[in-house]
């Protein structure tokens, strides 16, 4: 298949997203997490069929890059939010809490895997490696918990918090590829920076961009010219980020996030954004799944198996953690915290970010356990989510018998 037919491909998927977006609340169409279309990529690309090759996925990195930047961006302006409303600041602190713990878990169980299974990673190499698995498996898709919570009708506080939960554990993942990205600079630039730089850079590019937006949108535009501020800021801060070898997505980000916060009409920017993200996730998680390689590091499967088993480990303690602070999550049980297993294009982008600015067996590595790991939260994640929101009361069995009328 050559690049102009898988680009023809490309945008036929995307208006197939465009039109699930309205029916997807309602009728629960597709997975959560939407791994199956990275699945059908594996299934398409150059390890399964092949019918696009190597050459062609080269090809459309800078659109892969373009993509998965106005994904980082919708998610940074969508940050602190659930639905209309603001995210606690409880919620907040407990979403940030569980990525740490659950980066912490797998990246400590992978270290320990890979000199276990002695796999050819050592020095900084072994070290990208376990944090970039941290970083890919910290996260929760919001898109599942509203799912479920949507699907079921689940109305109380267990439900609004772990909505919120999940609304709010984007931060750390991205600020932990920003400085796994300062770990070995690119030597495309003439004057590298130092780990103690790298970091802060990326995230304050992001927020100069930010705000420069925020600004340019301060008043009223019509509709075509907001949506070319907005694409051409993104064009800017994808730009200028690859050019000094930072990460796209913690750029993006921050972009939105600046925006956000500073903008007076970011309710209106919010709704305008919130559409496009399922049209461009389905073709970036098609070109992203044609990045998997089963076959990147011999020790692959101990170190999924290894990565899954931590990421549950954390998620049930922080399960625990939970209910010490809240008398519904209690009712819930002891693993609540597995609800929280669903992961999705976050996880996947960050390991497709990886495999390019690492390719080989560290990215590819982290690639291909990201898309593991959203595989196995889509068996895990939403039922025992909706166990745990039926143990707290707060999804009436549908099987009931209804009480009788006088």
């Amino acid at each position: 298949m050559n690049a102009v037919l898988l680009l023809m491909g490309l945008l036929v998927l995307s208006y197939l997203g465009n039109l699930l977006v309205a029916r997807r609340t309602s009728s629960g169409a597709g997975l959560p997490s939407g791994v199956e279309y990275a699945a059908l990529g594996f299934v398409l690309g150059p390890h399964v069929l092949a019918l696009f090759g190597a050459d062609s996925l080269r090809a459309f990195e800078p659109i892969v890059q373009v993509a998965f930047g106005w994904l980082a961006f919708a998610r940074g302006l969508d940050f602190g939010f659930a639905g209309d409303r603001r995210v606690r600041g409880g919620s907040l602190a407990l979403g940030t809490l569980g990525a740490v713990m659950t980066a912490a878990a797998v990246a400590s169980g992978t270290w320990f895997v890979i000199g276990w299974v002695h796999a050819p990673v050592t020095g900084v190499d072994r070290l990208l490696l376990a944090g970039g698995l941290g970083a890919a498996c910290s996260e929760t898709t919001r898109y599942a918990v509203r799912w479920v919570v949507d699907r079921h009708g689940a109305r109380g506080p267990l439900a609004d918090r772990m909505n919120e939960i999940a609304h709010a554990d984007a931060a750390f993942p991205l600020i932990a590829l920003a400085v796994l990205f300062a770990l070995e600079p690119t030597r495309s630039i003439a004057m590298p920076m130092p780990l103690r730089d790298g970091p802060a850079a990326t995230v304050l590019l992001g927020l100069v961009i930010g705000t420069g937006a925020a600004l340019l949108l301060r008043g009223e535009m019509e509709l075509e010219d907001t949506w070319a501020a907005l694409f051409g800021v993104l064009l800017i801060a994808v730009g200028m980020a690859t050019r000094l070898g930072l990460s796209t997505l913690t750029v993006c980000f921050f972009v939105g996030l600046a925006v956000s916060a500073v903008s007076q009409h970011r309710n209106v920017l919010r709704e305008m954004v919130a559409p496009t993200e399922r049209p461009v996730l389905l073709p970036a998680l098609l070109l992203a799944g044609a990045r998997i390689d089963f076959r990147a590091i011999p020790a692959l499967a101990w170190i999924a198996v290894a990565a899954i088993v931590a990421r549950m480990v954390a998620k049930v303690v922080f399960g625990w953690t939970l209910a010490i602070a809240s008398s519904s999550a209690r009712k819930a049980g002891p693993l609540l915290g597995l609800s929280l297993m669903s992961s999705g294009a976050l996880s996947i982008s960050i390991g497709l970010a990886l495999a390019l600015r690492f390719p080989g067996k560290i990215g590819d590595t982290v690639l291909a356990v990201a898309a593991v790991s959203a595989t196995v939260g889509e068996f895990v994640g939403p039922v025992r989510l909706r166990r745990a929101l039926s143990g707290a009361g707060e999804i009436k069995d549908a099987h009931a018998p209804s009480e009788a009328v006088a």
